[in-house]
């Protein structure tokens, strides 16, 4: 039995839609008008530069905003990345994995320009980028190969 592990068609209404409020609350906290959502948080690990590293801990008074839109995002884009089309045949198939390694190949390459000319928190803000970019490529890609299929079809 071939396994699939794609997500439902629907699923890809649900992250198009839920993609617009998280792309708001991401503008809002770059532009640095985000509200705050302060609330406690269990913490496995917190490295305080003075008091060194708390282990399994409750931070009190944390803000999760940027937490909510980065998970948020994240569940969106994969959403949209891994449903199924209406119709899933081997071409289709064969599409989405072309348009994956397409998506890797980018995603080494940023990954290479990171490492070599990024340092610091830039450098580690750019590896949590590059998970995005990732999804972001594959899903540009994908969308444009089959928008090339249909109009070849017609």
């Amino acid at each position: 039995m071939k396994a699939n592990f794609l997500l439902p068609h629907s699923c890809m209404k649900v992250g198009l839609i839920l993609l617009v409020p998280f792309l708001i609350m991401f503008c809002l906290d770059m532009a640095g008008v985000a509200p705050e959502i302060i609330i406690p948080m269990p913490c496995l690990a917190n490295n305080e530069l003075l008091d060194g590293t708390v282990w399994f801990t409750l931070l009190q008074g944390e803000d999760i905003f940027m937490e909510i839109w980065i998970l948020g995002l994240l569940v969106c884009l994969l959403c949209i990345a891994l449903s199924k089309e209406k119709v899933e045949d081997e071409m289709i198939l064969q599409i989405r994995l072309q348009s994956m390694l397409y998506a890797l190949w980018i995603t080494t390459f940023c990954f290479v320009l990171e490492t070599l000319f990024l340092f610091g928190f830039a450098y580690a803000y750019s590896l949590w980028a590059t998970l995005y970019i990732f999804l972001l490529f594959f899903i540009l890609k994908f969308r444009y190969e089959l928008y090339q299929l249909k109009k070849a079809e017609k």
